[in-house]
């Protein structure tokens, strides 16, 4: 059972306290200072220190401050009607996970203490430069359950249950058609709690619906799907970076990029309705080589390839094929068991084989017009052609 330590030297608040954490399952201590708190946590390890800031003796900041020393895992809730923006500041920085604005809701002080909680695994804190895309593909291959909320004028907020969305919220609008919005955000702040009860009003994987609705955006900045010009370049060359191992000079590296952003090339100028063509490592999740003749952004050709990645090597993949061979009595070989998937989303066929023994992936993308066999007849008459060039 989860624990909590209430400090408060206000009696009535610091027994209501108590039992509104009590009635929610909590274990609860409740002492009146700063100084038994600390005597208190010496013999009795606490998940959650709820502390008041302001209290004689010791207050909640010195408080916090200790506290890190003697009980490291416990996790600090600062609670004021008086508190700064600097005790703001500070508590957070030693560790506090929230700040509780007296007067607050039965509500607030659960979801205080419930993401404290939460905090105890993991690290929190401000980060800069990722996009909203990186956050969301985290929680989906952590398998998270949280809301996210992200700051500005409207009100805006992605639901996310075992590491696929289910819910969005942009101003009055929900569902993919909010999402789709969202994720047109270029910047922002955004704040995670524990996963909120909702409605579910997005169905599909994560893979698939990202993808579709980057592609979608995409395809409206360009004025029209296939509006622009077939391009040379995979729009990726020269933007991306390797780890390089110590036989093989990074000259010689572009080069087999090159070498195989040409047979990608290949492949989609073959096809009728050809769109892109990409090769995705599988152990490591590296686009190998791309050509696409959409003008596909490098953010959607990475999720092109974590796309790969989800549907060859996500959990859930082995998880099924060792059902299915334990009901069948056949031993479990550790072998990777897709070998050839086809996709269909509104707009596109995807074709996805794996080579050489699983360690890649080839995908191609073609419009609705394309023959389904032929997709694959081009796709297979190019592999003995990219399989060698795969490290």
């Amino acid at each position: 059972m989860t624990s909590v330590l209430v400090v408060d030297d206000d009696d009535d608040l610091r027994r209501a306290l108590q039992r509104q954490l009590e009635d929610n399952g909590f274990e609860v201590g409740a002492v009146a200072s700063g100084e038994e708190a600390l005597e208190t946590l010496e013999v009795q390890p606490f998940d959650v220190l709820l502390t008041d800031l302001r209290m004689s003796g010791t207050d909640g900041i010195d408080l916090i401050a200790s506290a890190i020393r003697i009980a490291p895992r416990t996790r600090a809730v600062l609670m004021s009607a008086y508190a700064t923006a600097r005790d703001h500041q500070l508590a957070t920085r030693l560790g506090a996970v929230s700040v509780l604005t007296k007067p607050f809701t039965p509500i607030e002080l659960r979801r205080a203490v419930q993401h404290a909680i939460e905090s105890r695994e993991g690290f929190r804190g401000s980060i800069h430069g990722l996009s909203l895309i990186d956050m969301l593909q985290m929680f989906h291959l952590g398998r998270r359950s949280v809301t996210i909320t992200l700051g500005g004028l409207g009100h805006d907020e992605i639901h996310v249950e075992n590491g696929e969305i289910i819910h969005a919220v942009h101003g009055e609008t929900v569902g993919e058609e909010a999402l789709a919005t969202i994720l047109k955000s270029e910047s922002g702040s955004v704040e995670t709690c524990p996963l909120k009860q909702v409605e579910r009003t997005i169905t599909r994987p994560f893979s698939g619906l990202i993808l579709d609705l980057i592609r979608q955006s995409d395809e409206a900045d360009m004025g029209g799907f296939g509006g622009g010009e077939s391009s040379e370049s995979s729009g990726l060359s020269g933007e991306w970076s390797f780890d390089l191992g110590d036989d093989e000079t990074h000259d010689e590296k572009v080069v087999a990029m090159g070498k195989m952003d040409d047979s990608c090339k290949k492949v989609v100028d073959q096809v009728d309705g050809g769109v892109a063509c990409g090769v995705v490592d599988l152990d490591t999740g590296m686009v190998l080589g791309v050509h696409n003749n959409a003008g596909y952004s490098q953010t959607l050709n990475e999720i092109v390839g974590a796309a790969a990645m989800d549907m060859f090597r996500g959990p859930n993949v082995s998880r099924v094929e060792q059902l299915v061979r334990s009901h069948r009595g056949m031993p479990e070989s550790g072998e990777h068991y897709f070998e050839e998937i086809h996709v269909s989303s509104r707009h596109n066929f995807h074709f996805m084989k794996t080579i050489k023994g699983g360690k890649a992936v080839i995908v191609l993308v073609t419009s609705k017009t394309t023959s389904i066999g032929m997709g694959w007849a081009s796709m297979k008459a190019a592999v003995p052609e990219i399989e060698p060039q795969v490290p």
